[in-house]
């Protein structure tokens, strides 16, 4: 049986070693002027490297300017990769290590600066109806090439200014995993149809940015078990990928869940903080919607505790790859648990929001459980100068 002990000892990822099995999980910081890493995204990166975790994630690189969710998005440029590089160099000199989210948002856009974000297909989208932005438009083979190469070099120039490692977003509704849907995917040609062509273009953008980065530099790919609604990317689906992904020596795979415009709370479990979403409202029509209709769109999940767990260990059953393990850890048990059930890594986000030296505290025993209410709170504080807790003032 394995103890808590055994979560802090140091193991190897693709070619990198890191000191522990906990991953700080990518939660959109917010931490960005005009699109540019401010002070707040370091010291906020900082403290979690300062409270012991191994590898720690930057959250949603967008990939090019129309990868964006809205215009004031980073995304991977030459004036983004400078300031990236000291984050990055920061969080080496406090002995810590580094990862870089990429996505592109498909059709989930309220970028005004694109009336017809792409997608798999022509879609209604929920997300910037309010904004103008009602319908996607179907990529073209030409727009494929486009974008896989453009995950590509954002990738190879990640690397280049000292980011540890990557993960490719293939879940929560953006555009990889809009692509696995069948929600969204209603393509007829060779990206459409059964899993194995559906997840065709998200492979290819894992083997591109593989060749651009070599097998030793390790790709995270951040993978759903399920969307969360009948309809939609099954656990089945997801065996699938999980097994493509095995054959392409993918250096690991974070477990997670939910469809961003369709069941955010999937991931998120335990309240849904409407007051506060309804007032980051970007406009008066997107309030009164969300006043009269939020109750009943956006479904709530109760948190319990390990709450992917079951699901996960379908996954670790059917693949050796690594997994890591994401989804209501909060506790001694809690990481003792998924670590007898197999998973090589933990990720995790909340808890150490509430406390970056919440694995500091576990570790030495001042605690035995996050005191975390999944309040979700912190949601609503990405859109008002950065994620925080809002219990920790």
């Amino acid at each position: 049986m394995k103890q808590l002990n055994d979560a802090f000892q140091s193991r190897k990822l693709a070619g990198i070693y890191l000191k522990n099995c906990f991953i700080k999980a990518a939660t959109y910081e917010g931490m960005y002027d005009h699109g540019i890493p401010n002070q707040k995204l370091l010291d906020h990166h900082l403290a979690m490297v300062h409270g012991g975790v191994a590898l720690t994630t930057i959250s949603y690189g967008a990939t090019s300017r129309d990868a964006r969710t809205f215009k004031d998005q980073m995304y991977i440029n030459e004036e983004s990769l400078k300031h990236l590089k000291i984050v990055a160099d920061k969080l080496h000199e406090a002995d810590g290590k580094v990862s870089m989210q990429l996505t592109h948002c498909g059709y989930f856009s309220k970028n005004t600066e694109f009336k017809r974000p792409l997608a798999p297909s022509k879609v209604f989208n929920e997300y910037g109806v309010m904004s103008g932005i009602v319908f996607s438009k179907e990529m073209t083979q030409e727009d494929i090439n486009r974008i896989a190469n453009d995950f590509s070099r954002s990738a190879k120039q990640l690397k280049e200014i000292g980011f540890d490692a990557l993960e490719l977003h293939m879940g929560h509704g953006y555009l990889l995993s809009q692509f696995l849907s069948p929600w969204t995917n209603k393509r007829k040609d060779k990206y459409g149809g059964t899993i194995e062509n559906r997840a065709r273009f998200p492979l290819e953008v894992f083997d591109r940015i593989q060749k651009e980065v070599g097998v030793d530099f390790p790709i995270i790919v951040k993978l759903n078990l399920a969307d969360g609604f009948k309809g939609g990317f099954t656990l089945e689906e997801s065996i699938y990928v999980c097994k493509e992904l095995e054959k392409r020596a993918c250096a690991l795979v974070e477990l997670s869940g939910g469809f961003t415009s369709k069941t955010p709370f999937y991931l998120m479990r335990g309240a849904v903080p409407l007051k506060g979403m309804i007032k980051n409202g970007t406009s008066w029509a997107e309030k009164i919607t969300m006043v009269l209709f939020g109750p009943f769109i956006i479904k709530k999940y109760p948190f319990k505790p390990n709450f992917f767990l079951k699901q996960a260990k379908v996954i670790r059953k059917q693949v050796s790859l690594p997994l890591a393990y994401l989804g209501g850890v909060d506790s001694k048990e809690g990481v003792e648990e998924i670590l007898n059930e197999g998973f090589e890594f933990i990720a995790l986000a909340r808890p150490l929001i509430y406390d970056s030296n919440f694995l500091l505290k576990l570790q030495s025993g001042e605690i035995l459980k996050s005191d975390c209410n999944r309040c979700n709170e912190c949601v609503v504080e990405m859109d008002r100068g950065g994620i925080r807790c809002v219990l920790n003032k």
